[in-house]
């Protein structure tokens, strides 16, 4: 058997879409390719609109420490959140429900709007419903984003908001699964021209990677505080196009504020686990 590409190091959980999210040892993948209990409920508006970080960066502010057996959460105001005094509320523990029982009403108050929260147990509520899988990276690339900017690994983490990292492969190697750059005259680059997606597996379960993420206003902003840095996404995007692989056909992407692969499914429901071996597959 060929060695591994890589090591699973670290599985993450974001059980409420924009808020923090809990690491765990293992995680049941589902059909589609996302992991149970990820982005499993959101908040939205009286309007039935999305109420996220991208729309209010005061959600940043908001610490939550969920416990997924028993369904519950606790939350608290960051002590670095720029929010005014009204809108920091009393620490509190809430069961995830709807209604009055449930954490609505203590975020209305720090978001100062009201919410409600939804719950989709199937597949949750992915930001790319064509491709719901886990969002991959390697480890080594969020490494090289923290030293880019001077910044604690774990900010990076909390800014990018990747489920699975891989320990192994170098800087941006998720970037060649997604878009592949042909093979030229001498077949150097791939095994076969016109380049595709290429299809890796976790431990027992196999994922199409369909393309790298384009990213949002979210990871310019400090995760605590929500404040936004004016020249991240500049920076981002010029580091970027130096640590550019020649592996890579970056021609559609347009630009290069894109960080992590989507995608999508292809064995089912199973479990993986951190230390799970993490293989490209041969092309089909």
């Amino acid at each position: 058997m060929a060695d591994p590409d890589g090591i699973l190091g670290r599985i993450t959980i974001y059980p409420v879409k924009s808020l923090d999210g809990i690491d765990v040892d293992e995680a049941l993948v589902q059909d589609g390719g996302s992991l149970a209990g990820d982005r499993r409920w959101r908040l939205v508006d009286l309007d039935g609109r999305v109420v996220n970080a991208k729309r209010t960066p005061r959600i940043h502010g908001v610490r939550a420490a969920f416990d997924l057996d028993t369904r519950r959460v606790r939350l608290e105001v960051d002590e670095a959140a720029d929010l005014p005094p009204r809108c920091r509320a009393t620490a509190a523990e809430f069961p995830l429900v709807p209604g009055e029982a449930g954490p609505c009403a203590w975020l209305s108050a720090v978001l100062a709007m009201p919410v409600l929260l939804e719950e989709r147990v199937e597949g949750g509520f992915p930001d790319d419903r064509a491709a719901p899988g886990a969002t991959v990276a390697a480890a080594a690339t969020l490494d090289a984003v923290a030293e880019w900017f001077r910044l604690p690994h774990a900010e990076v983490r909390r800014r990018f908001r990747v489920n699975l990292e891989v320990v192994g492969p170098a800087p941006f190697w998720e970037d060649a699964l997604a878009c592949p750059a042909a093979a030229d005259a001498s077949g150097t680059l791939a095994d076969r021209p016109p380049a595709e997606p290429r299809r890796f597996a976790v431990g027992g379960q196999t994922w199409l990677a369909t393309g790298v993420c384009r990213r949002c206003p979210v990871p310019t902003r400090d995760s605590a505080s929500g404040r936004d840095d004016g020249l991240f996404r500049a920076v981002f995007e010029s580091r970027r196009r130096v640590s550019l692989r020649g592996d890579v056909d970056a021609a559609s992407w347009g630009h290069l504020y894109r960080l992590a692969i989507n995608t999508r499914g292809l064995s089912g429901s199973g479990l993986i686990r951190r230390g799970d071996a993490v293989c490209v597959l041969p092309w089909p």
